[in-house]
């Protein structure tokens, strides 16, 4: 991106406290896994320390609903508990939900021109139940593949995004318990929908959005580590899963008549976020942008290739999370290859961050976007040192020295704010943390 890029046509990563309280309400886990690795960008791949670059564990802060991965670098997927949750009860029985999930895929198959592989079976559950789901699922993900999970945990503390002794569980049953309103698992098909007791505007809202991961899985296979094979990867097809997702579900949202939008903003204003605000900003940005980036993104595509941009976007993805929040023409857009840093410290992972991490991480700053919109190319590695602290040394270079000043500037000023040291270094950017 470059400094002078409009933010209108430059970023759709950018948005409002105010929407991003939206989309935590709105959203639903695609796949647990896919979130935990996505978000965090870790769990494998090619730059880890260990002979083993990959696993299959969906992602933690990548799961999935709500976004993202949790595997290896790529999206795993987790196993969902063999014991079905509790159903919540619906106003006219079972029959008032199977009327609805009807219309929702003609919609969907009508919308994207064509049809569902076989039906899915929609599970409408208590809060309760769901949290539990996937809080056993990210268990099994952490014990698939210890050796990534404490990698990716490490870079978690490293950045920021988790206190020094926070861990994966404690985090995700506030961000799940909280956040997420539904959740579909490539693994298995199964598909999981949060309800308080009735089918509510904003519940068919999650239903038609998780329906559409369901048809995106059965037409293009969303569970595929080789799209996830750094952080920035994982993060580039979470927008395109979740753009699909959002992209439909607000086409859906176009056709409710003017009493019903205000009674589903009702809904949604009135939701109880719990303590997911008590989590660090970055990450919620992070975990959350997917959603209405890629909604963008897609939504670009469409207009100008038709319909088909949306499979295009499920089978290769983006070259990186730049070509997804900046306009189809903006220039530069091929990343510039940047070594992975020495340490001096046992090494956990190695990979690239992405102009989405800086966006996240610079959200709250007044010129965050122009940082994010200069990146070049970054390499990242995390390690444990001599103290045995989760540490990370970053590399970072801009599209040019305006760029890779403005990224010093403001990565600067965001690491020297919670810890940490930036500097120069033969003409790149490089940021130091231990936490």
């Amino acid at each position: 991106m470059t400094g002078e890029t409009s933010r209108d046509e430059a970023e759709v990563g950018t948005f409002s406290i105010w929407f991003l309280r939206g989309v935590l309400v709105l959203t639903c886990l695609v796949v647990l896994g896919f979130l935990l690795h996505a978000a965090v960008g870790l769990f494998g791949g090619d730059g880890t320390a260990s002979d083993d670059e990959s696993t299959n564990a969906e992602q933690v802060m990548a799961s999935d609903d709500e976004s993202t991965d949790e595997t290896s670098t790529s999206s795993t997927s987790l196993s969902p508990s063999s014991e079905a949750p509790a159903t919540t009860p619906i106003p006219d029985g079972n029959q008032e939900l199977q009327v609805f999930v009807d219309e929702a895929i003609g919609f969907i198959e009508a919308t994207r021109q064509r049809a569902f592989v076989e039906r899915p079976v929609v599970e409408v559950v208590s809060v309760d139940a769901m949290t539990e789901v996937v809080l056993d699922d990210i268990r099994k993900t952490l014990a698939a593949d210890p050796e990534a999970a404490e990698a990716s945990l490490a870079l978690s503390r490293a950045i920021g995004f988790f206190g020094p002794a926070d861990e994966f569980l404690g985090v995700y049953e506030v961000f799940v318990s909280a956040g997420v309103l539904g959740v579909y698992f490539p693994d298995s098909d199964r598909l999981l929908v949060r309800s308080a007791s009735e089918l509510t505007l904003s519940t068919k809202a999650t239903i038609v959005h998780e329906l559409v991961h369901a048809f995106d899985d059965q037409h293009f296979d969303l569970d595929r580590n080789e799209l996830s094979d750094d952080g920035d990867a994982g993060w580039t097809f979470g927008a395109a899963v979740e753009g699909s997702a959002s992209w439909v579900e607000e086409a859906w949202r176009a056709t409710l008549t003017t009493d019903e939008v205000s009674e589903l903003l009702e809904e949604e204003l009135s939701f109880d976020t719990g303590d997911i605000f008590s989590l660090d900003f970055g990450f919620l940005v992070y975990q959350t942008s997917v959603y209405e980036a890629g909604r963008v993104w897609l939504d670009r595509r469409v207009v100008d290739e038709g319909i088909a941009a949306i499979d295009d976007a499920l089978i290769n993805g983006a070259a990186s999370s730049e070509v997804v929040m900046m306009a189809l023409d903006a220039p530069n857009l091929d990343p510039i290859d940047v070594v992975s840093p020495a340490v001096d410290g046992e090494v956990l992972w190695q990979g690239r961050g992405g102009q989405a991490l800086i966006a996240a991480l610079t959200f709250l700053a007044e010129q965050s976007e122009t940082a994010a919109i200069g990146w070049g190319g970054d390499a990242m590695t995390v390690y444990y040192d001599s103290e045995g602290l989760a540490c990370l040394r970053w590399d970072l270079v801009g599209d040019t020295a305006i760029d890779t000043s403005e990224i010093f500037e403001e990565l600067g000023r965001w690491v020297t704010a919670i810890g940490g040291t930036a500097e120069m270094v033969d003409g790149l950017v490089r940021i130091d943390r231990c936490a």
